[in-house]
């Protein structure tokens, strides 16, 4: 029985060292084989090239890697110019050459876009002449809102560098162009974002929406047809979330979409939309151009305040 329990024990003793040195120790003598097999070829005048792949574009390295350190003097001089984001950006790793976009890449072609707006442009028109009708039947004066065609508009610009890839490439100047105007274009219209509508039991089946977010969303349309969402600011950026806060609701931060921005401009994906910080006058830029009677309800007027 004593011998029988000892060829059990050196049985699965054997077995468990045949399978630790055929996973583990049989494994790393072949990697450090190889290893020693193979020397590195990459010297400071080759190319460093990344291994191809089928559905992403194959960025070329060499431009980076031959591009000399700047001295202490012109790092100097780097400092004295321009903004810490553009320093940035300008740095050789942010200029690796990407692949010419093929058509089929691209979200929207020029002429799909500009028939778009068109029909933007015409609904409008047609709105416009009814309101005009109405005026002189009923003499009652209607807000005239002052549109503006503008083929070179820059969210016609970002819309047409969206790919596959991401929403911009590196060096869109259309992005800072976009932020600019939406800090200073002119809002002429207001109404709740298509999943507000969803969750308040709206049903648009033209509308593809997710019902989502607690946070409060407002679409904007813009003077030259542009639209942006607005969610409005509801703590300061230094105000702490208390001890005993509900721990999952957080306070919602406006500078949170801010940041995302940001954040992703510098890690390089680019797959966050432009957004800009803006003060709205909440009664002439927002409550005087909603038409949507639920959305104007929920604004308290002051009985005091004069009409």
């Amino acid at each position: 029985m004593m011998r029988r329990d000892r060829f059990l024990l050196v049985a699965a003793l054997s077995a468990l060292f045949s399978a630790d040195f055929y996973f583990i120790l049989l494994p790393k003598l072949q990697n450090r084989r190889r290893a020693a097999g193979n020397i590195c070829s990459c010297s400071p005048n080759s190319n460093l090239s990344l291994p191809r792949l089928e559905a992403l574009a194959t960025p070329q390295l060499s431009n980076w890697t031959l591009t000399p350190l700047p001295s202490d003097a012109s790092a100097l001089e780097l400092d004295d110019r321009g903004s810490k984001l553009q320093r940035l950006f300008s740095h050789p790793l942010y200029n690796i050459q990407t692949l010419e976009l093929k058509p089929e890449e691209r979200l929207l072609q020029v002429e799909q876009l500009i028939e778009y707006y068109r029909r933007k442009v015409s609904h409008w028109e047609r709105r416009k002449k009814l309101y005009n009708e109405a005026t002189a039947l009923t003499n009652m004066s209607f807000m005239e809102d002052k549109m503006t065609y503008d083929p070179n508009a820059s969210w016609l610009k970002f819309h047409l560098e969206i790919n596959r890839y991401a929403l911009y490439s590196r060096d869109d100047p259309a992005i800072l162009q976009l932020l600019t105007d939406m800090k200073n274009m002119t809002i002429v219209g207001a109404d709740y974002t298509q999943d507000e509508k969803a969750l308040k039991g709206a049903c648009d089946c033209s509308q593809v929406v997710k019902p989502s977010g607690h946070h409060l969303k407002l679409a904007l349309k813009m003077h030259n047809f542009g639209k942006v969402m607005f969610k409005p600011m509801r703590q300061q950026r230094d105000e702490e979330t208390p001890e005993d806060f509900f721990y999952f609701v957080d306070f919602q931060r406006h500078n949170a979409e801010i940041a995302a921005f940001h954040l992703d401009r510098i890690l390089d994906f680019r797959r966050v939309p432009p957004v800009v910080g803006r003060r709205v006058n909440v009664t002439g830029e927002i409550l005087q151009v909603a038409h949507n009677e639920d959305l104007r309800a929920v604004f308290f007027t002051s009985p005091g305040a004069s009409m």
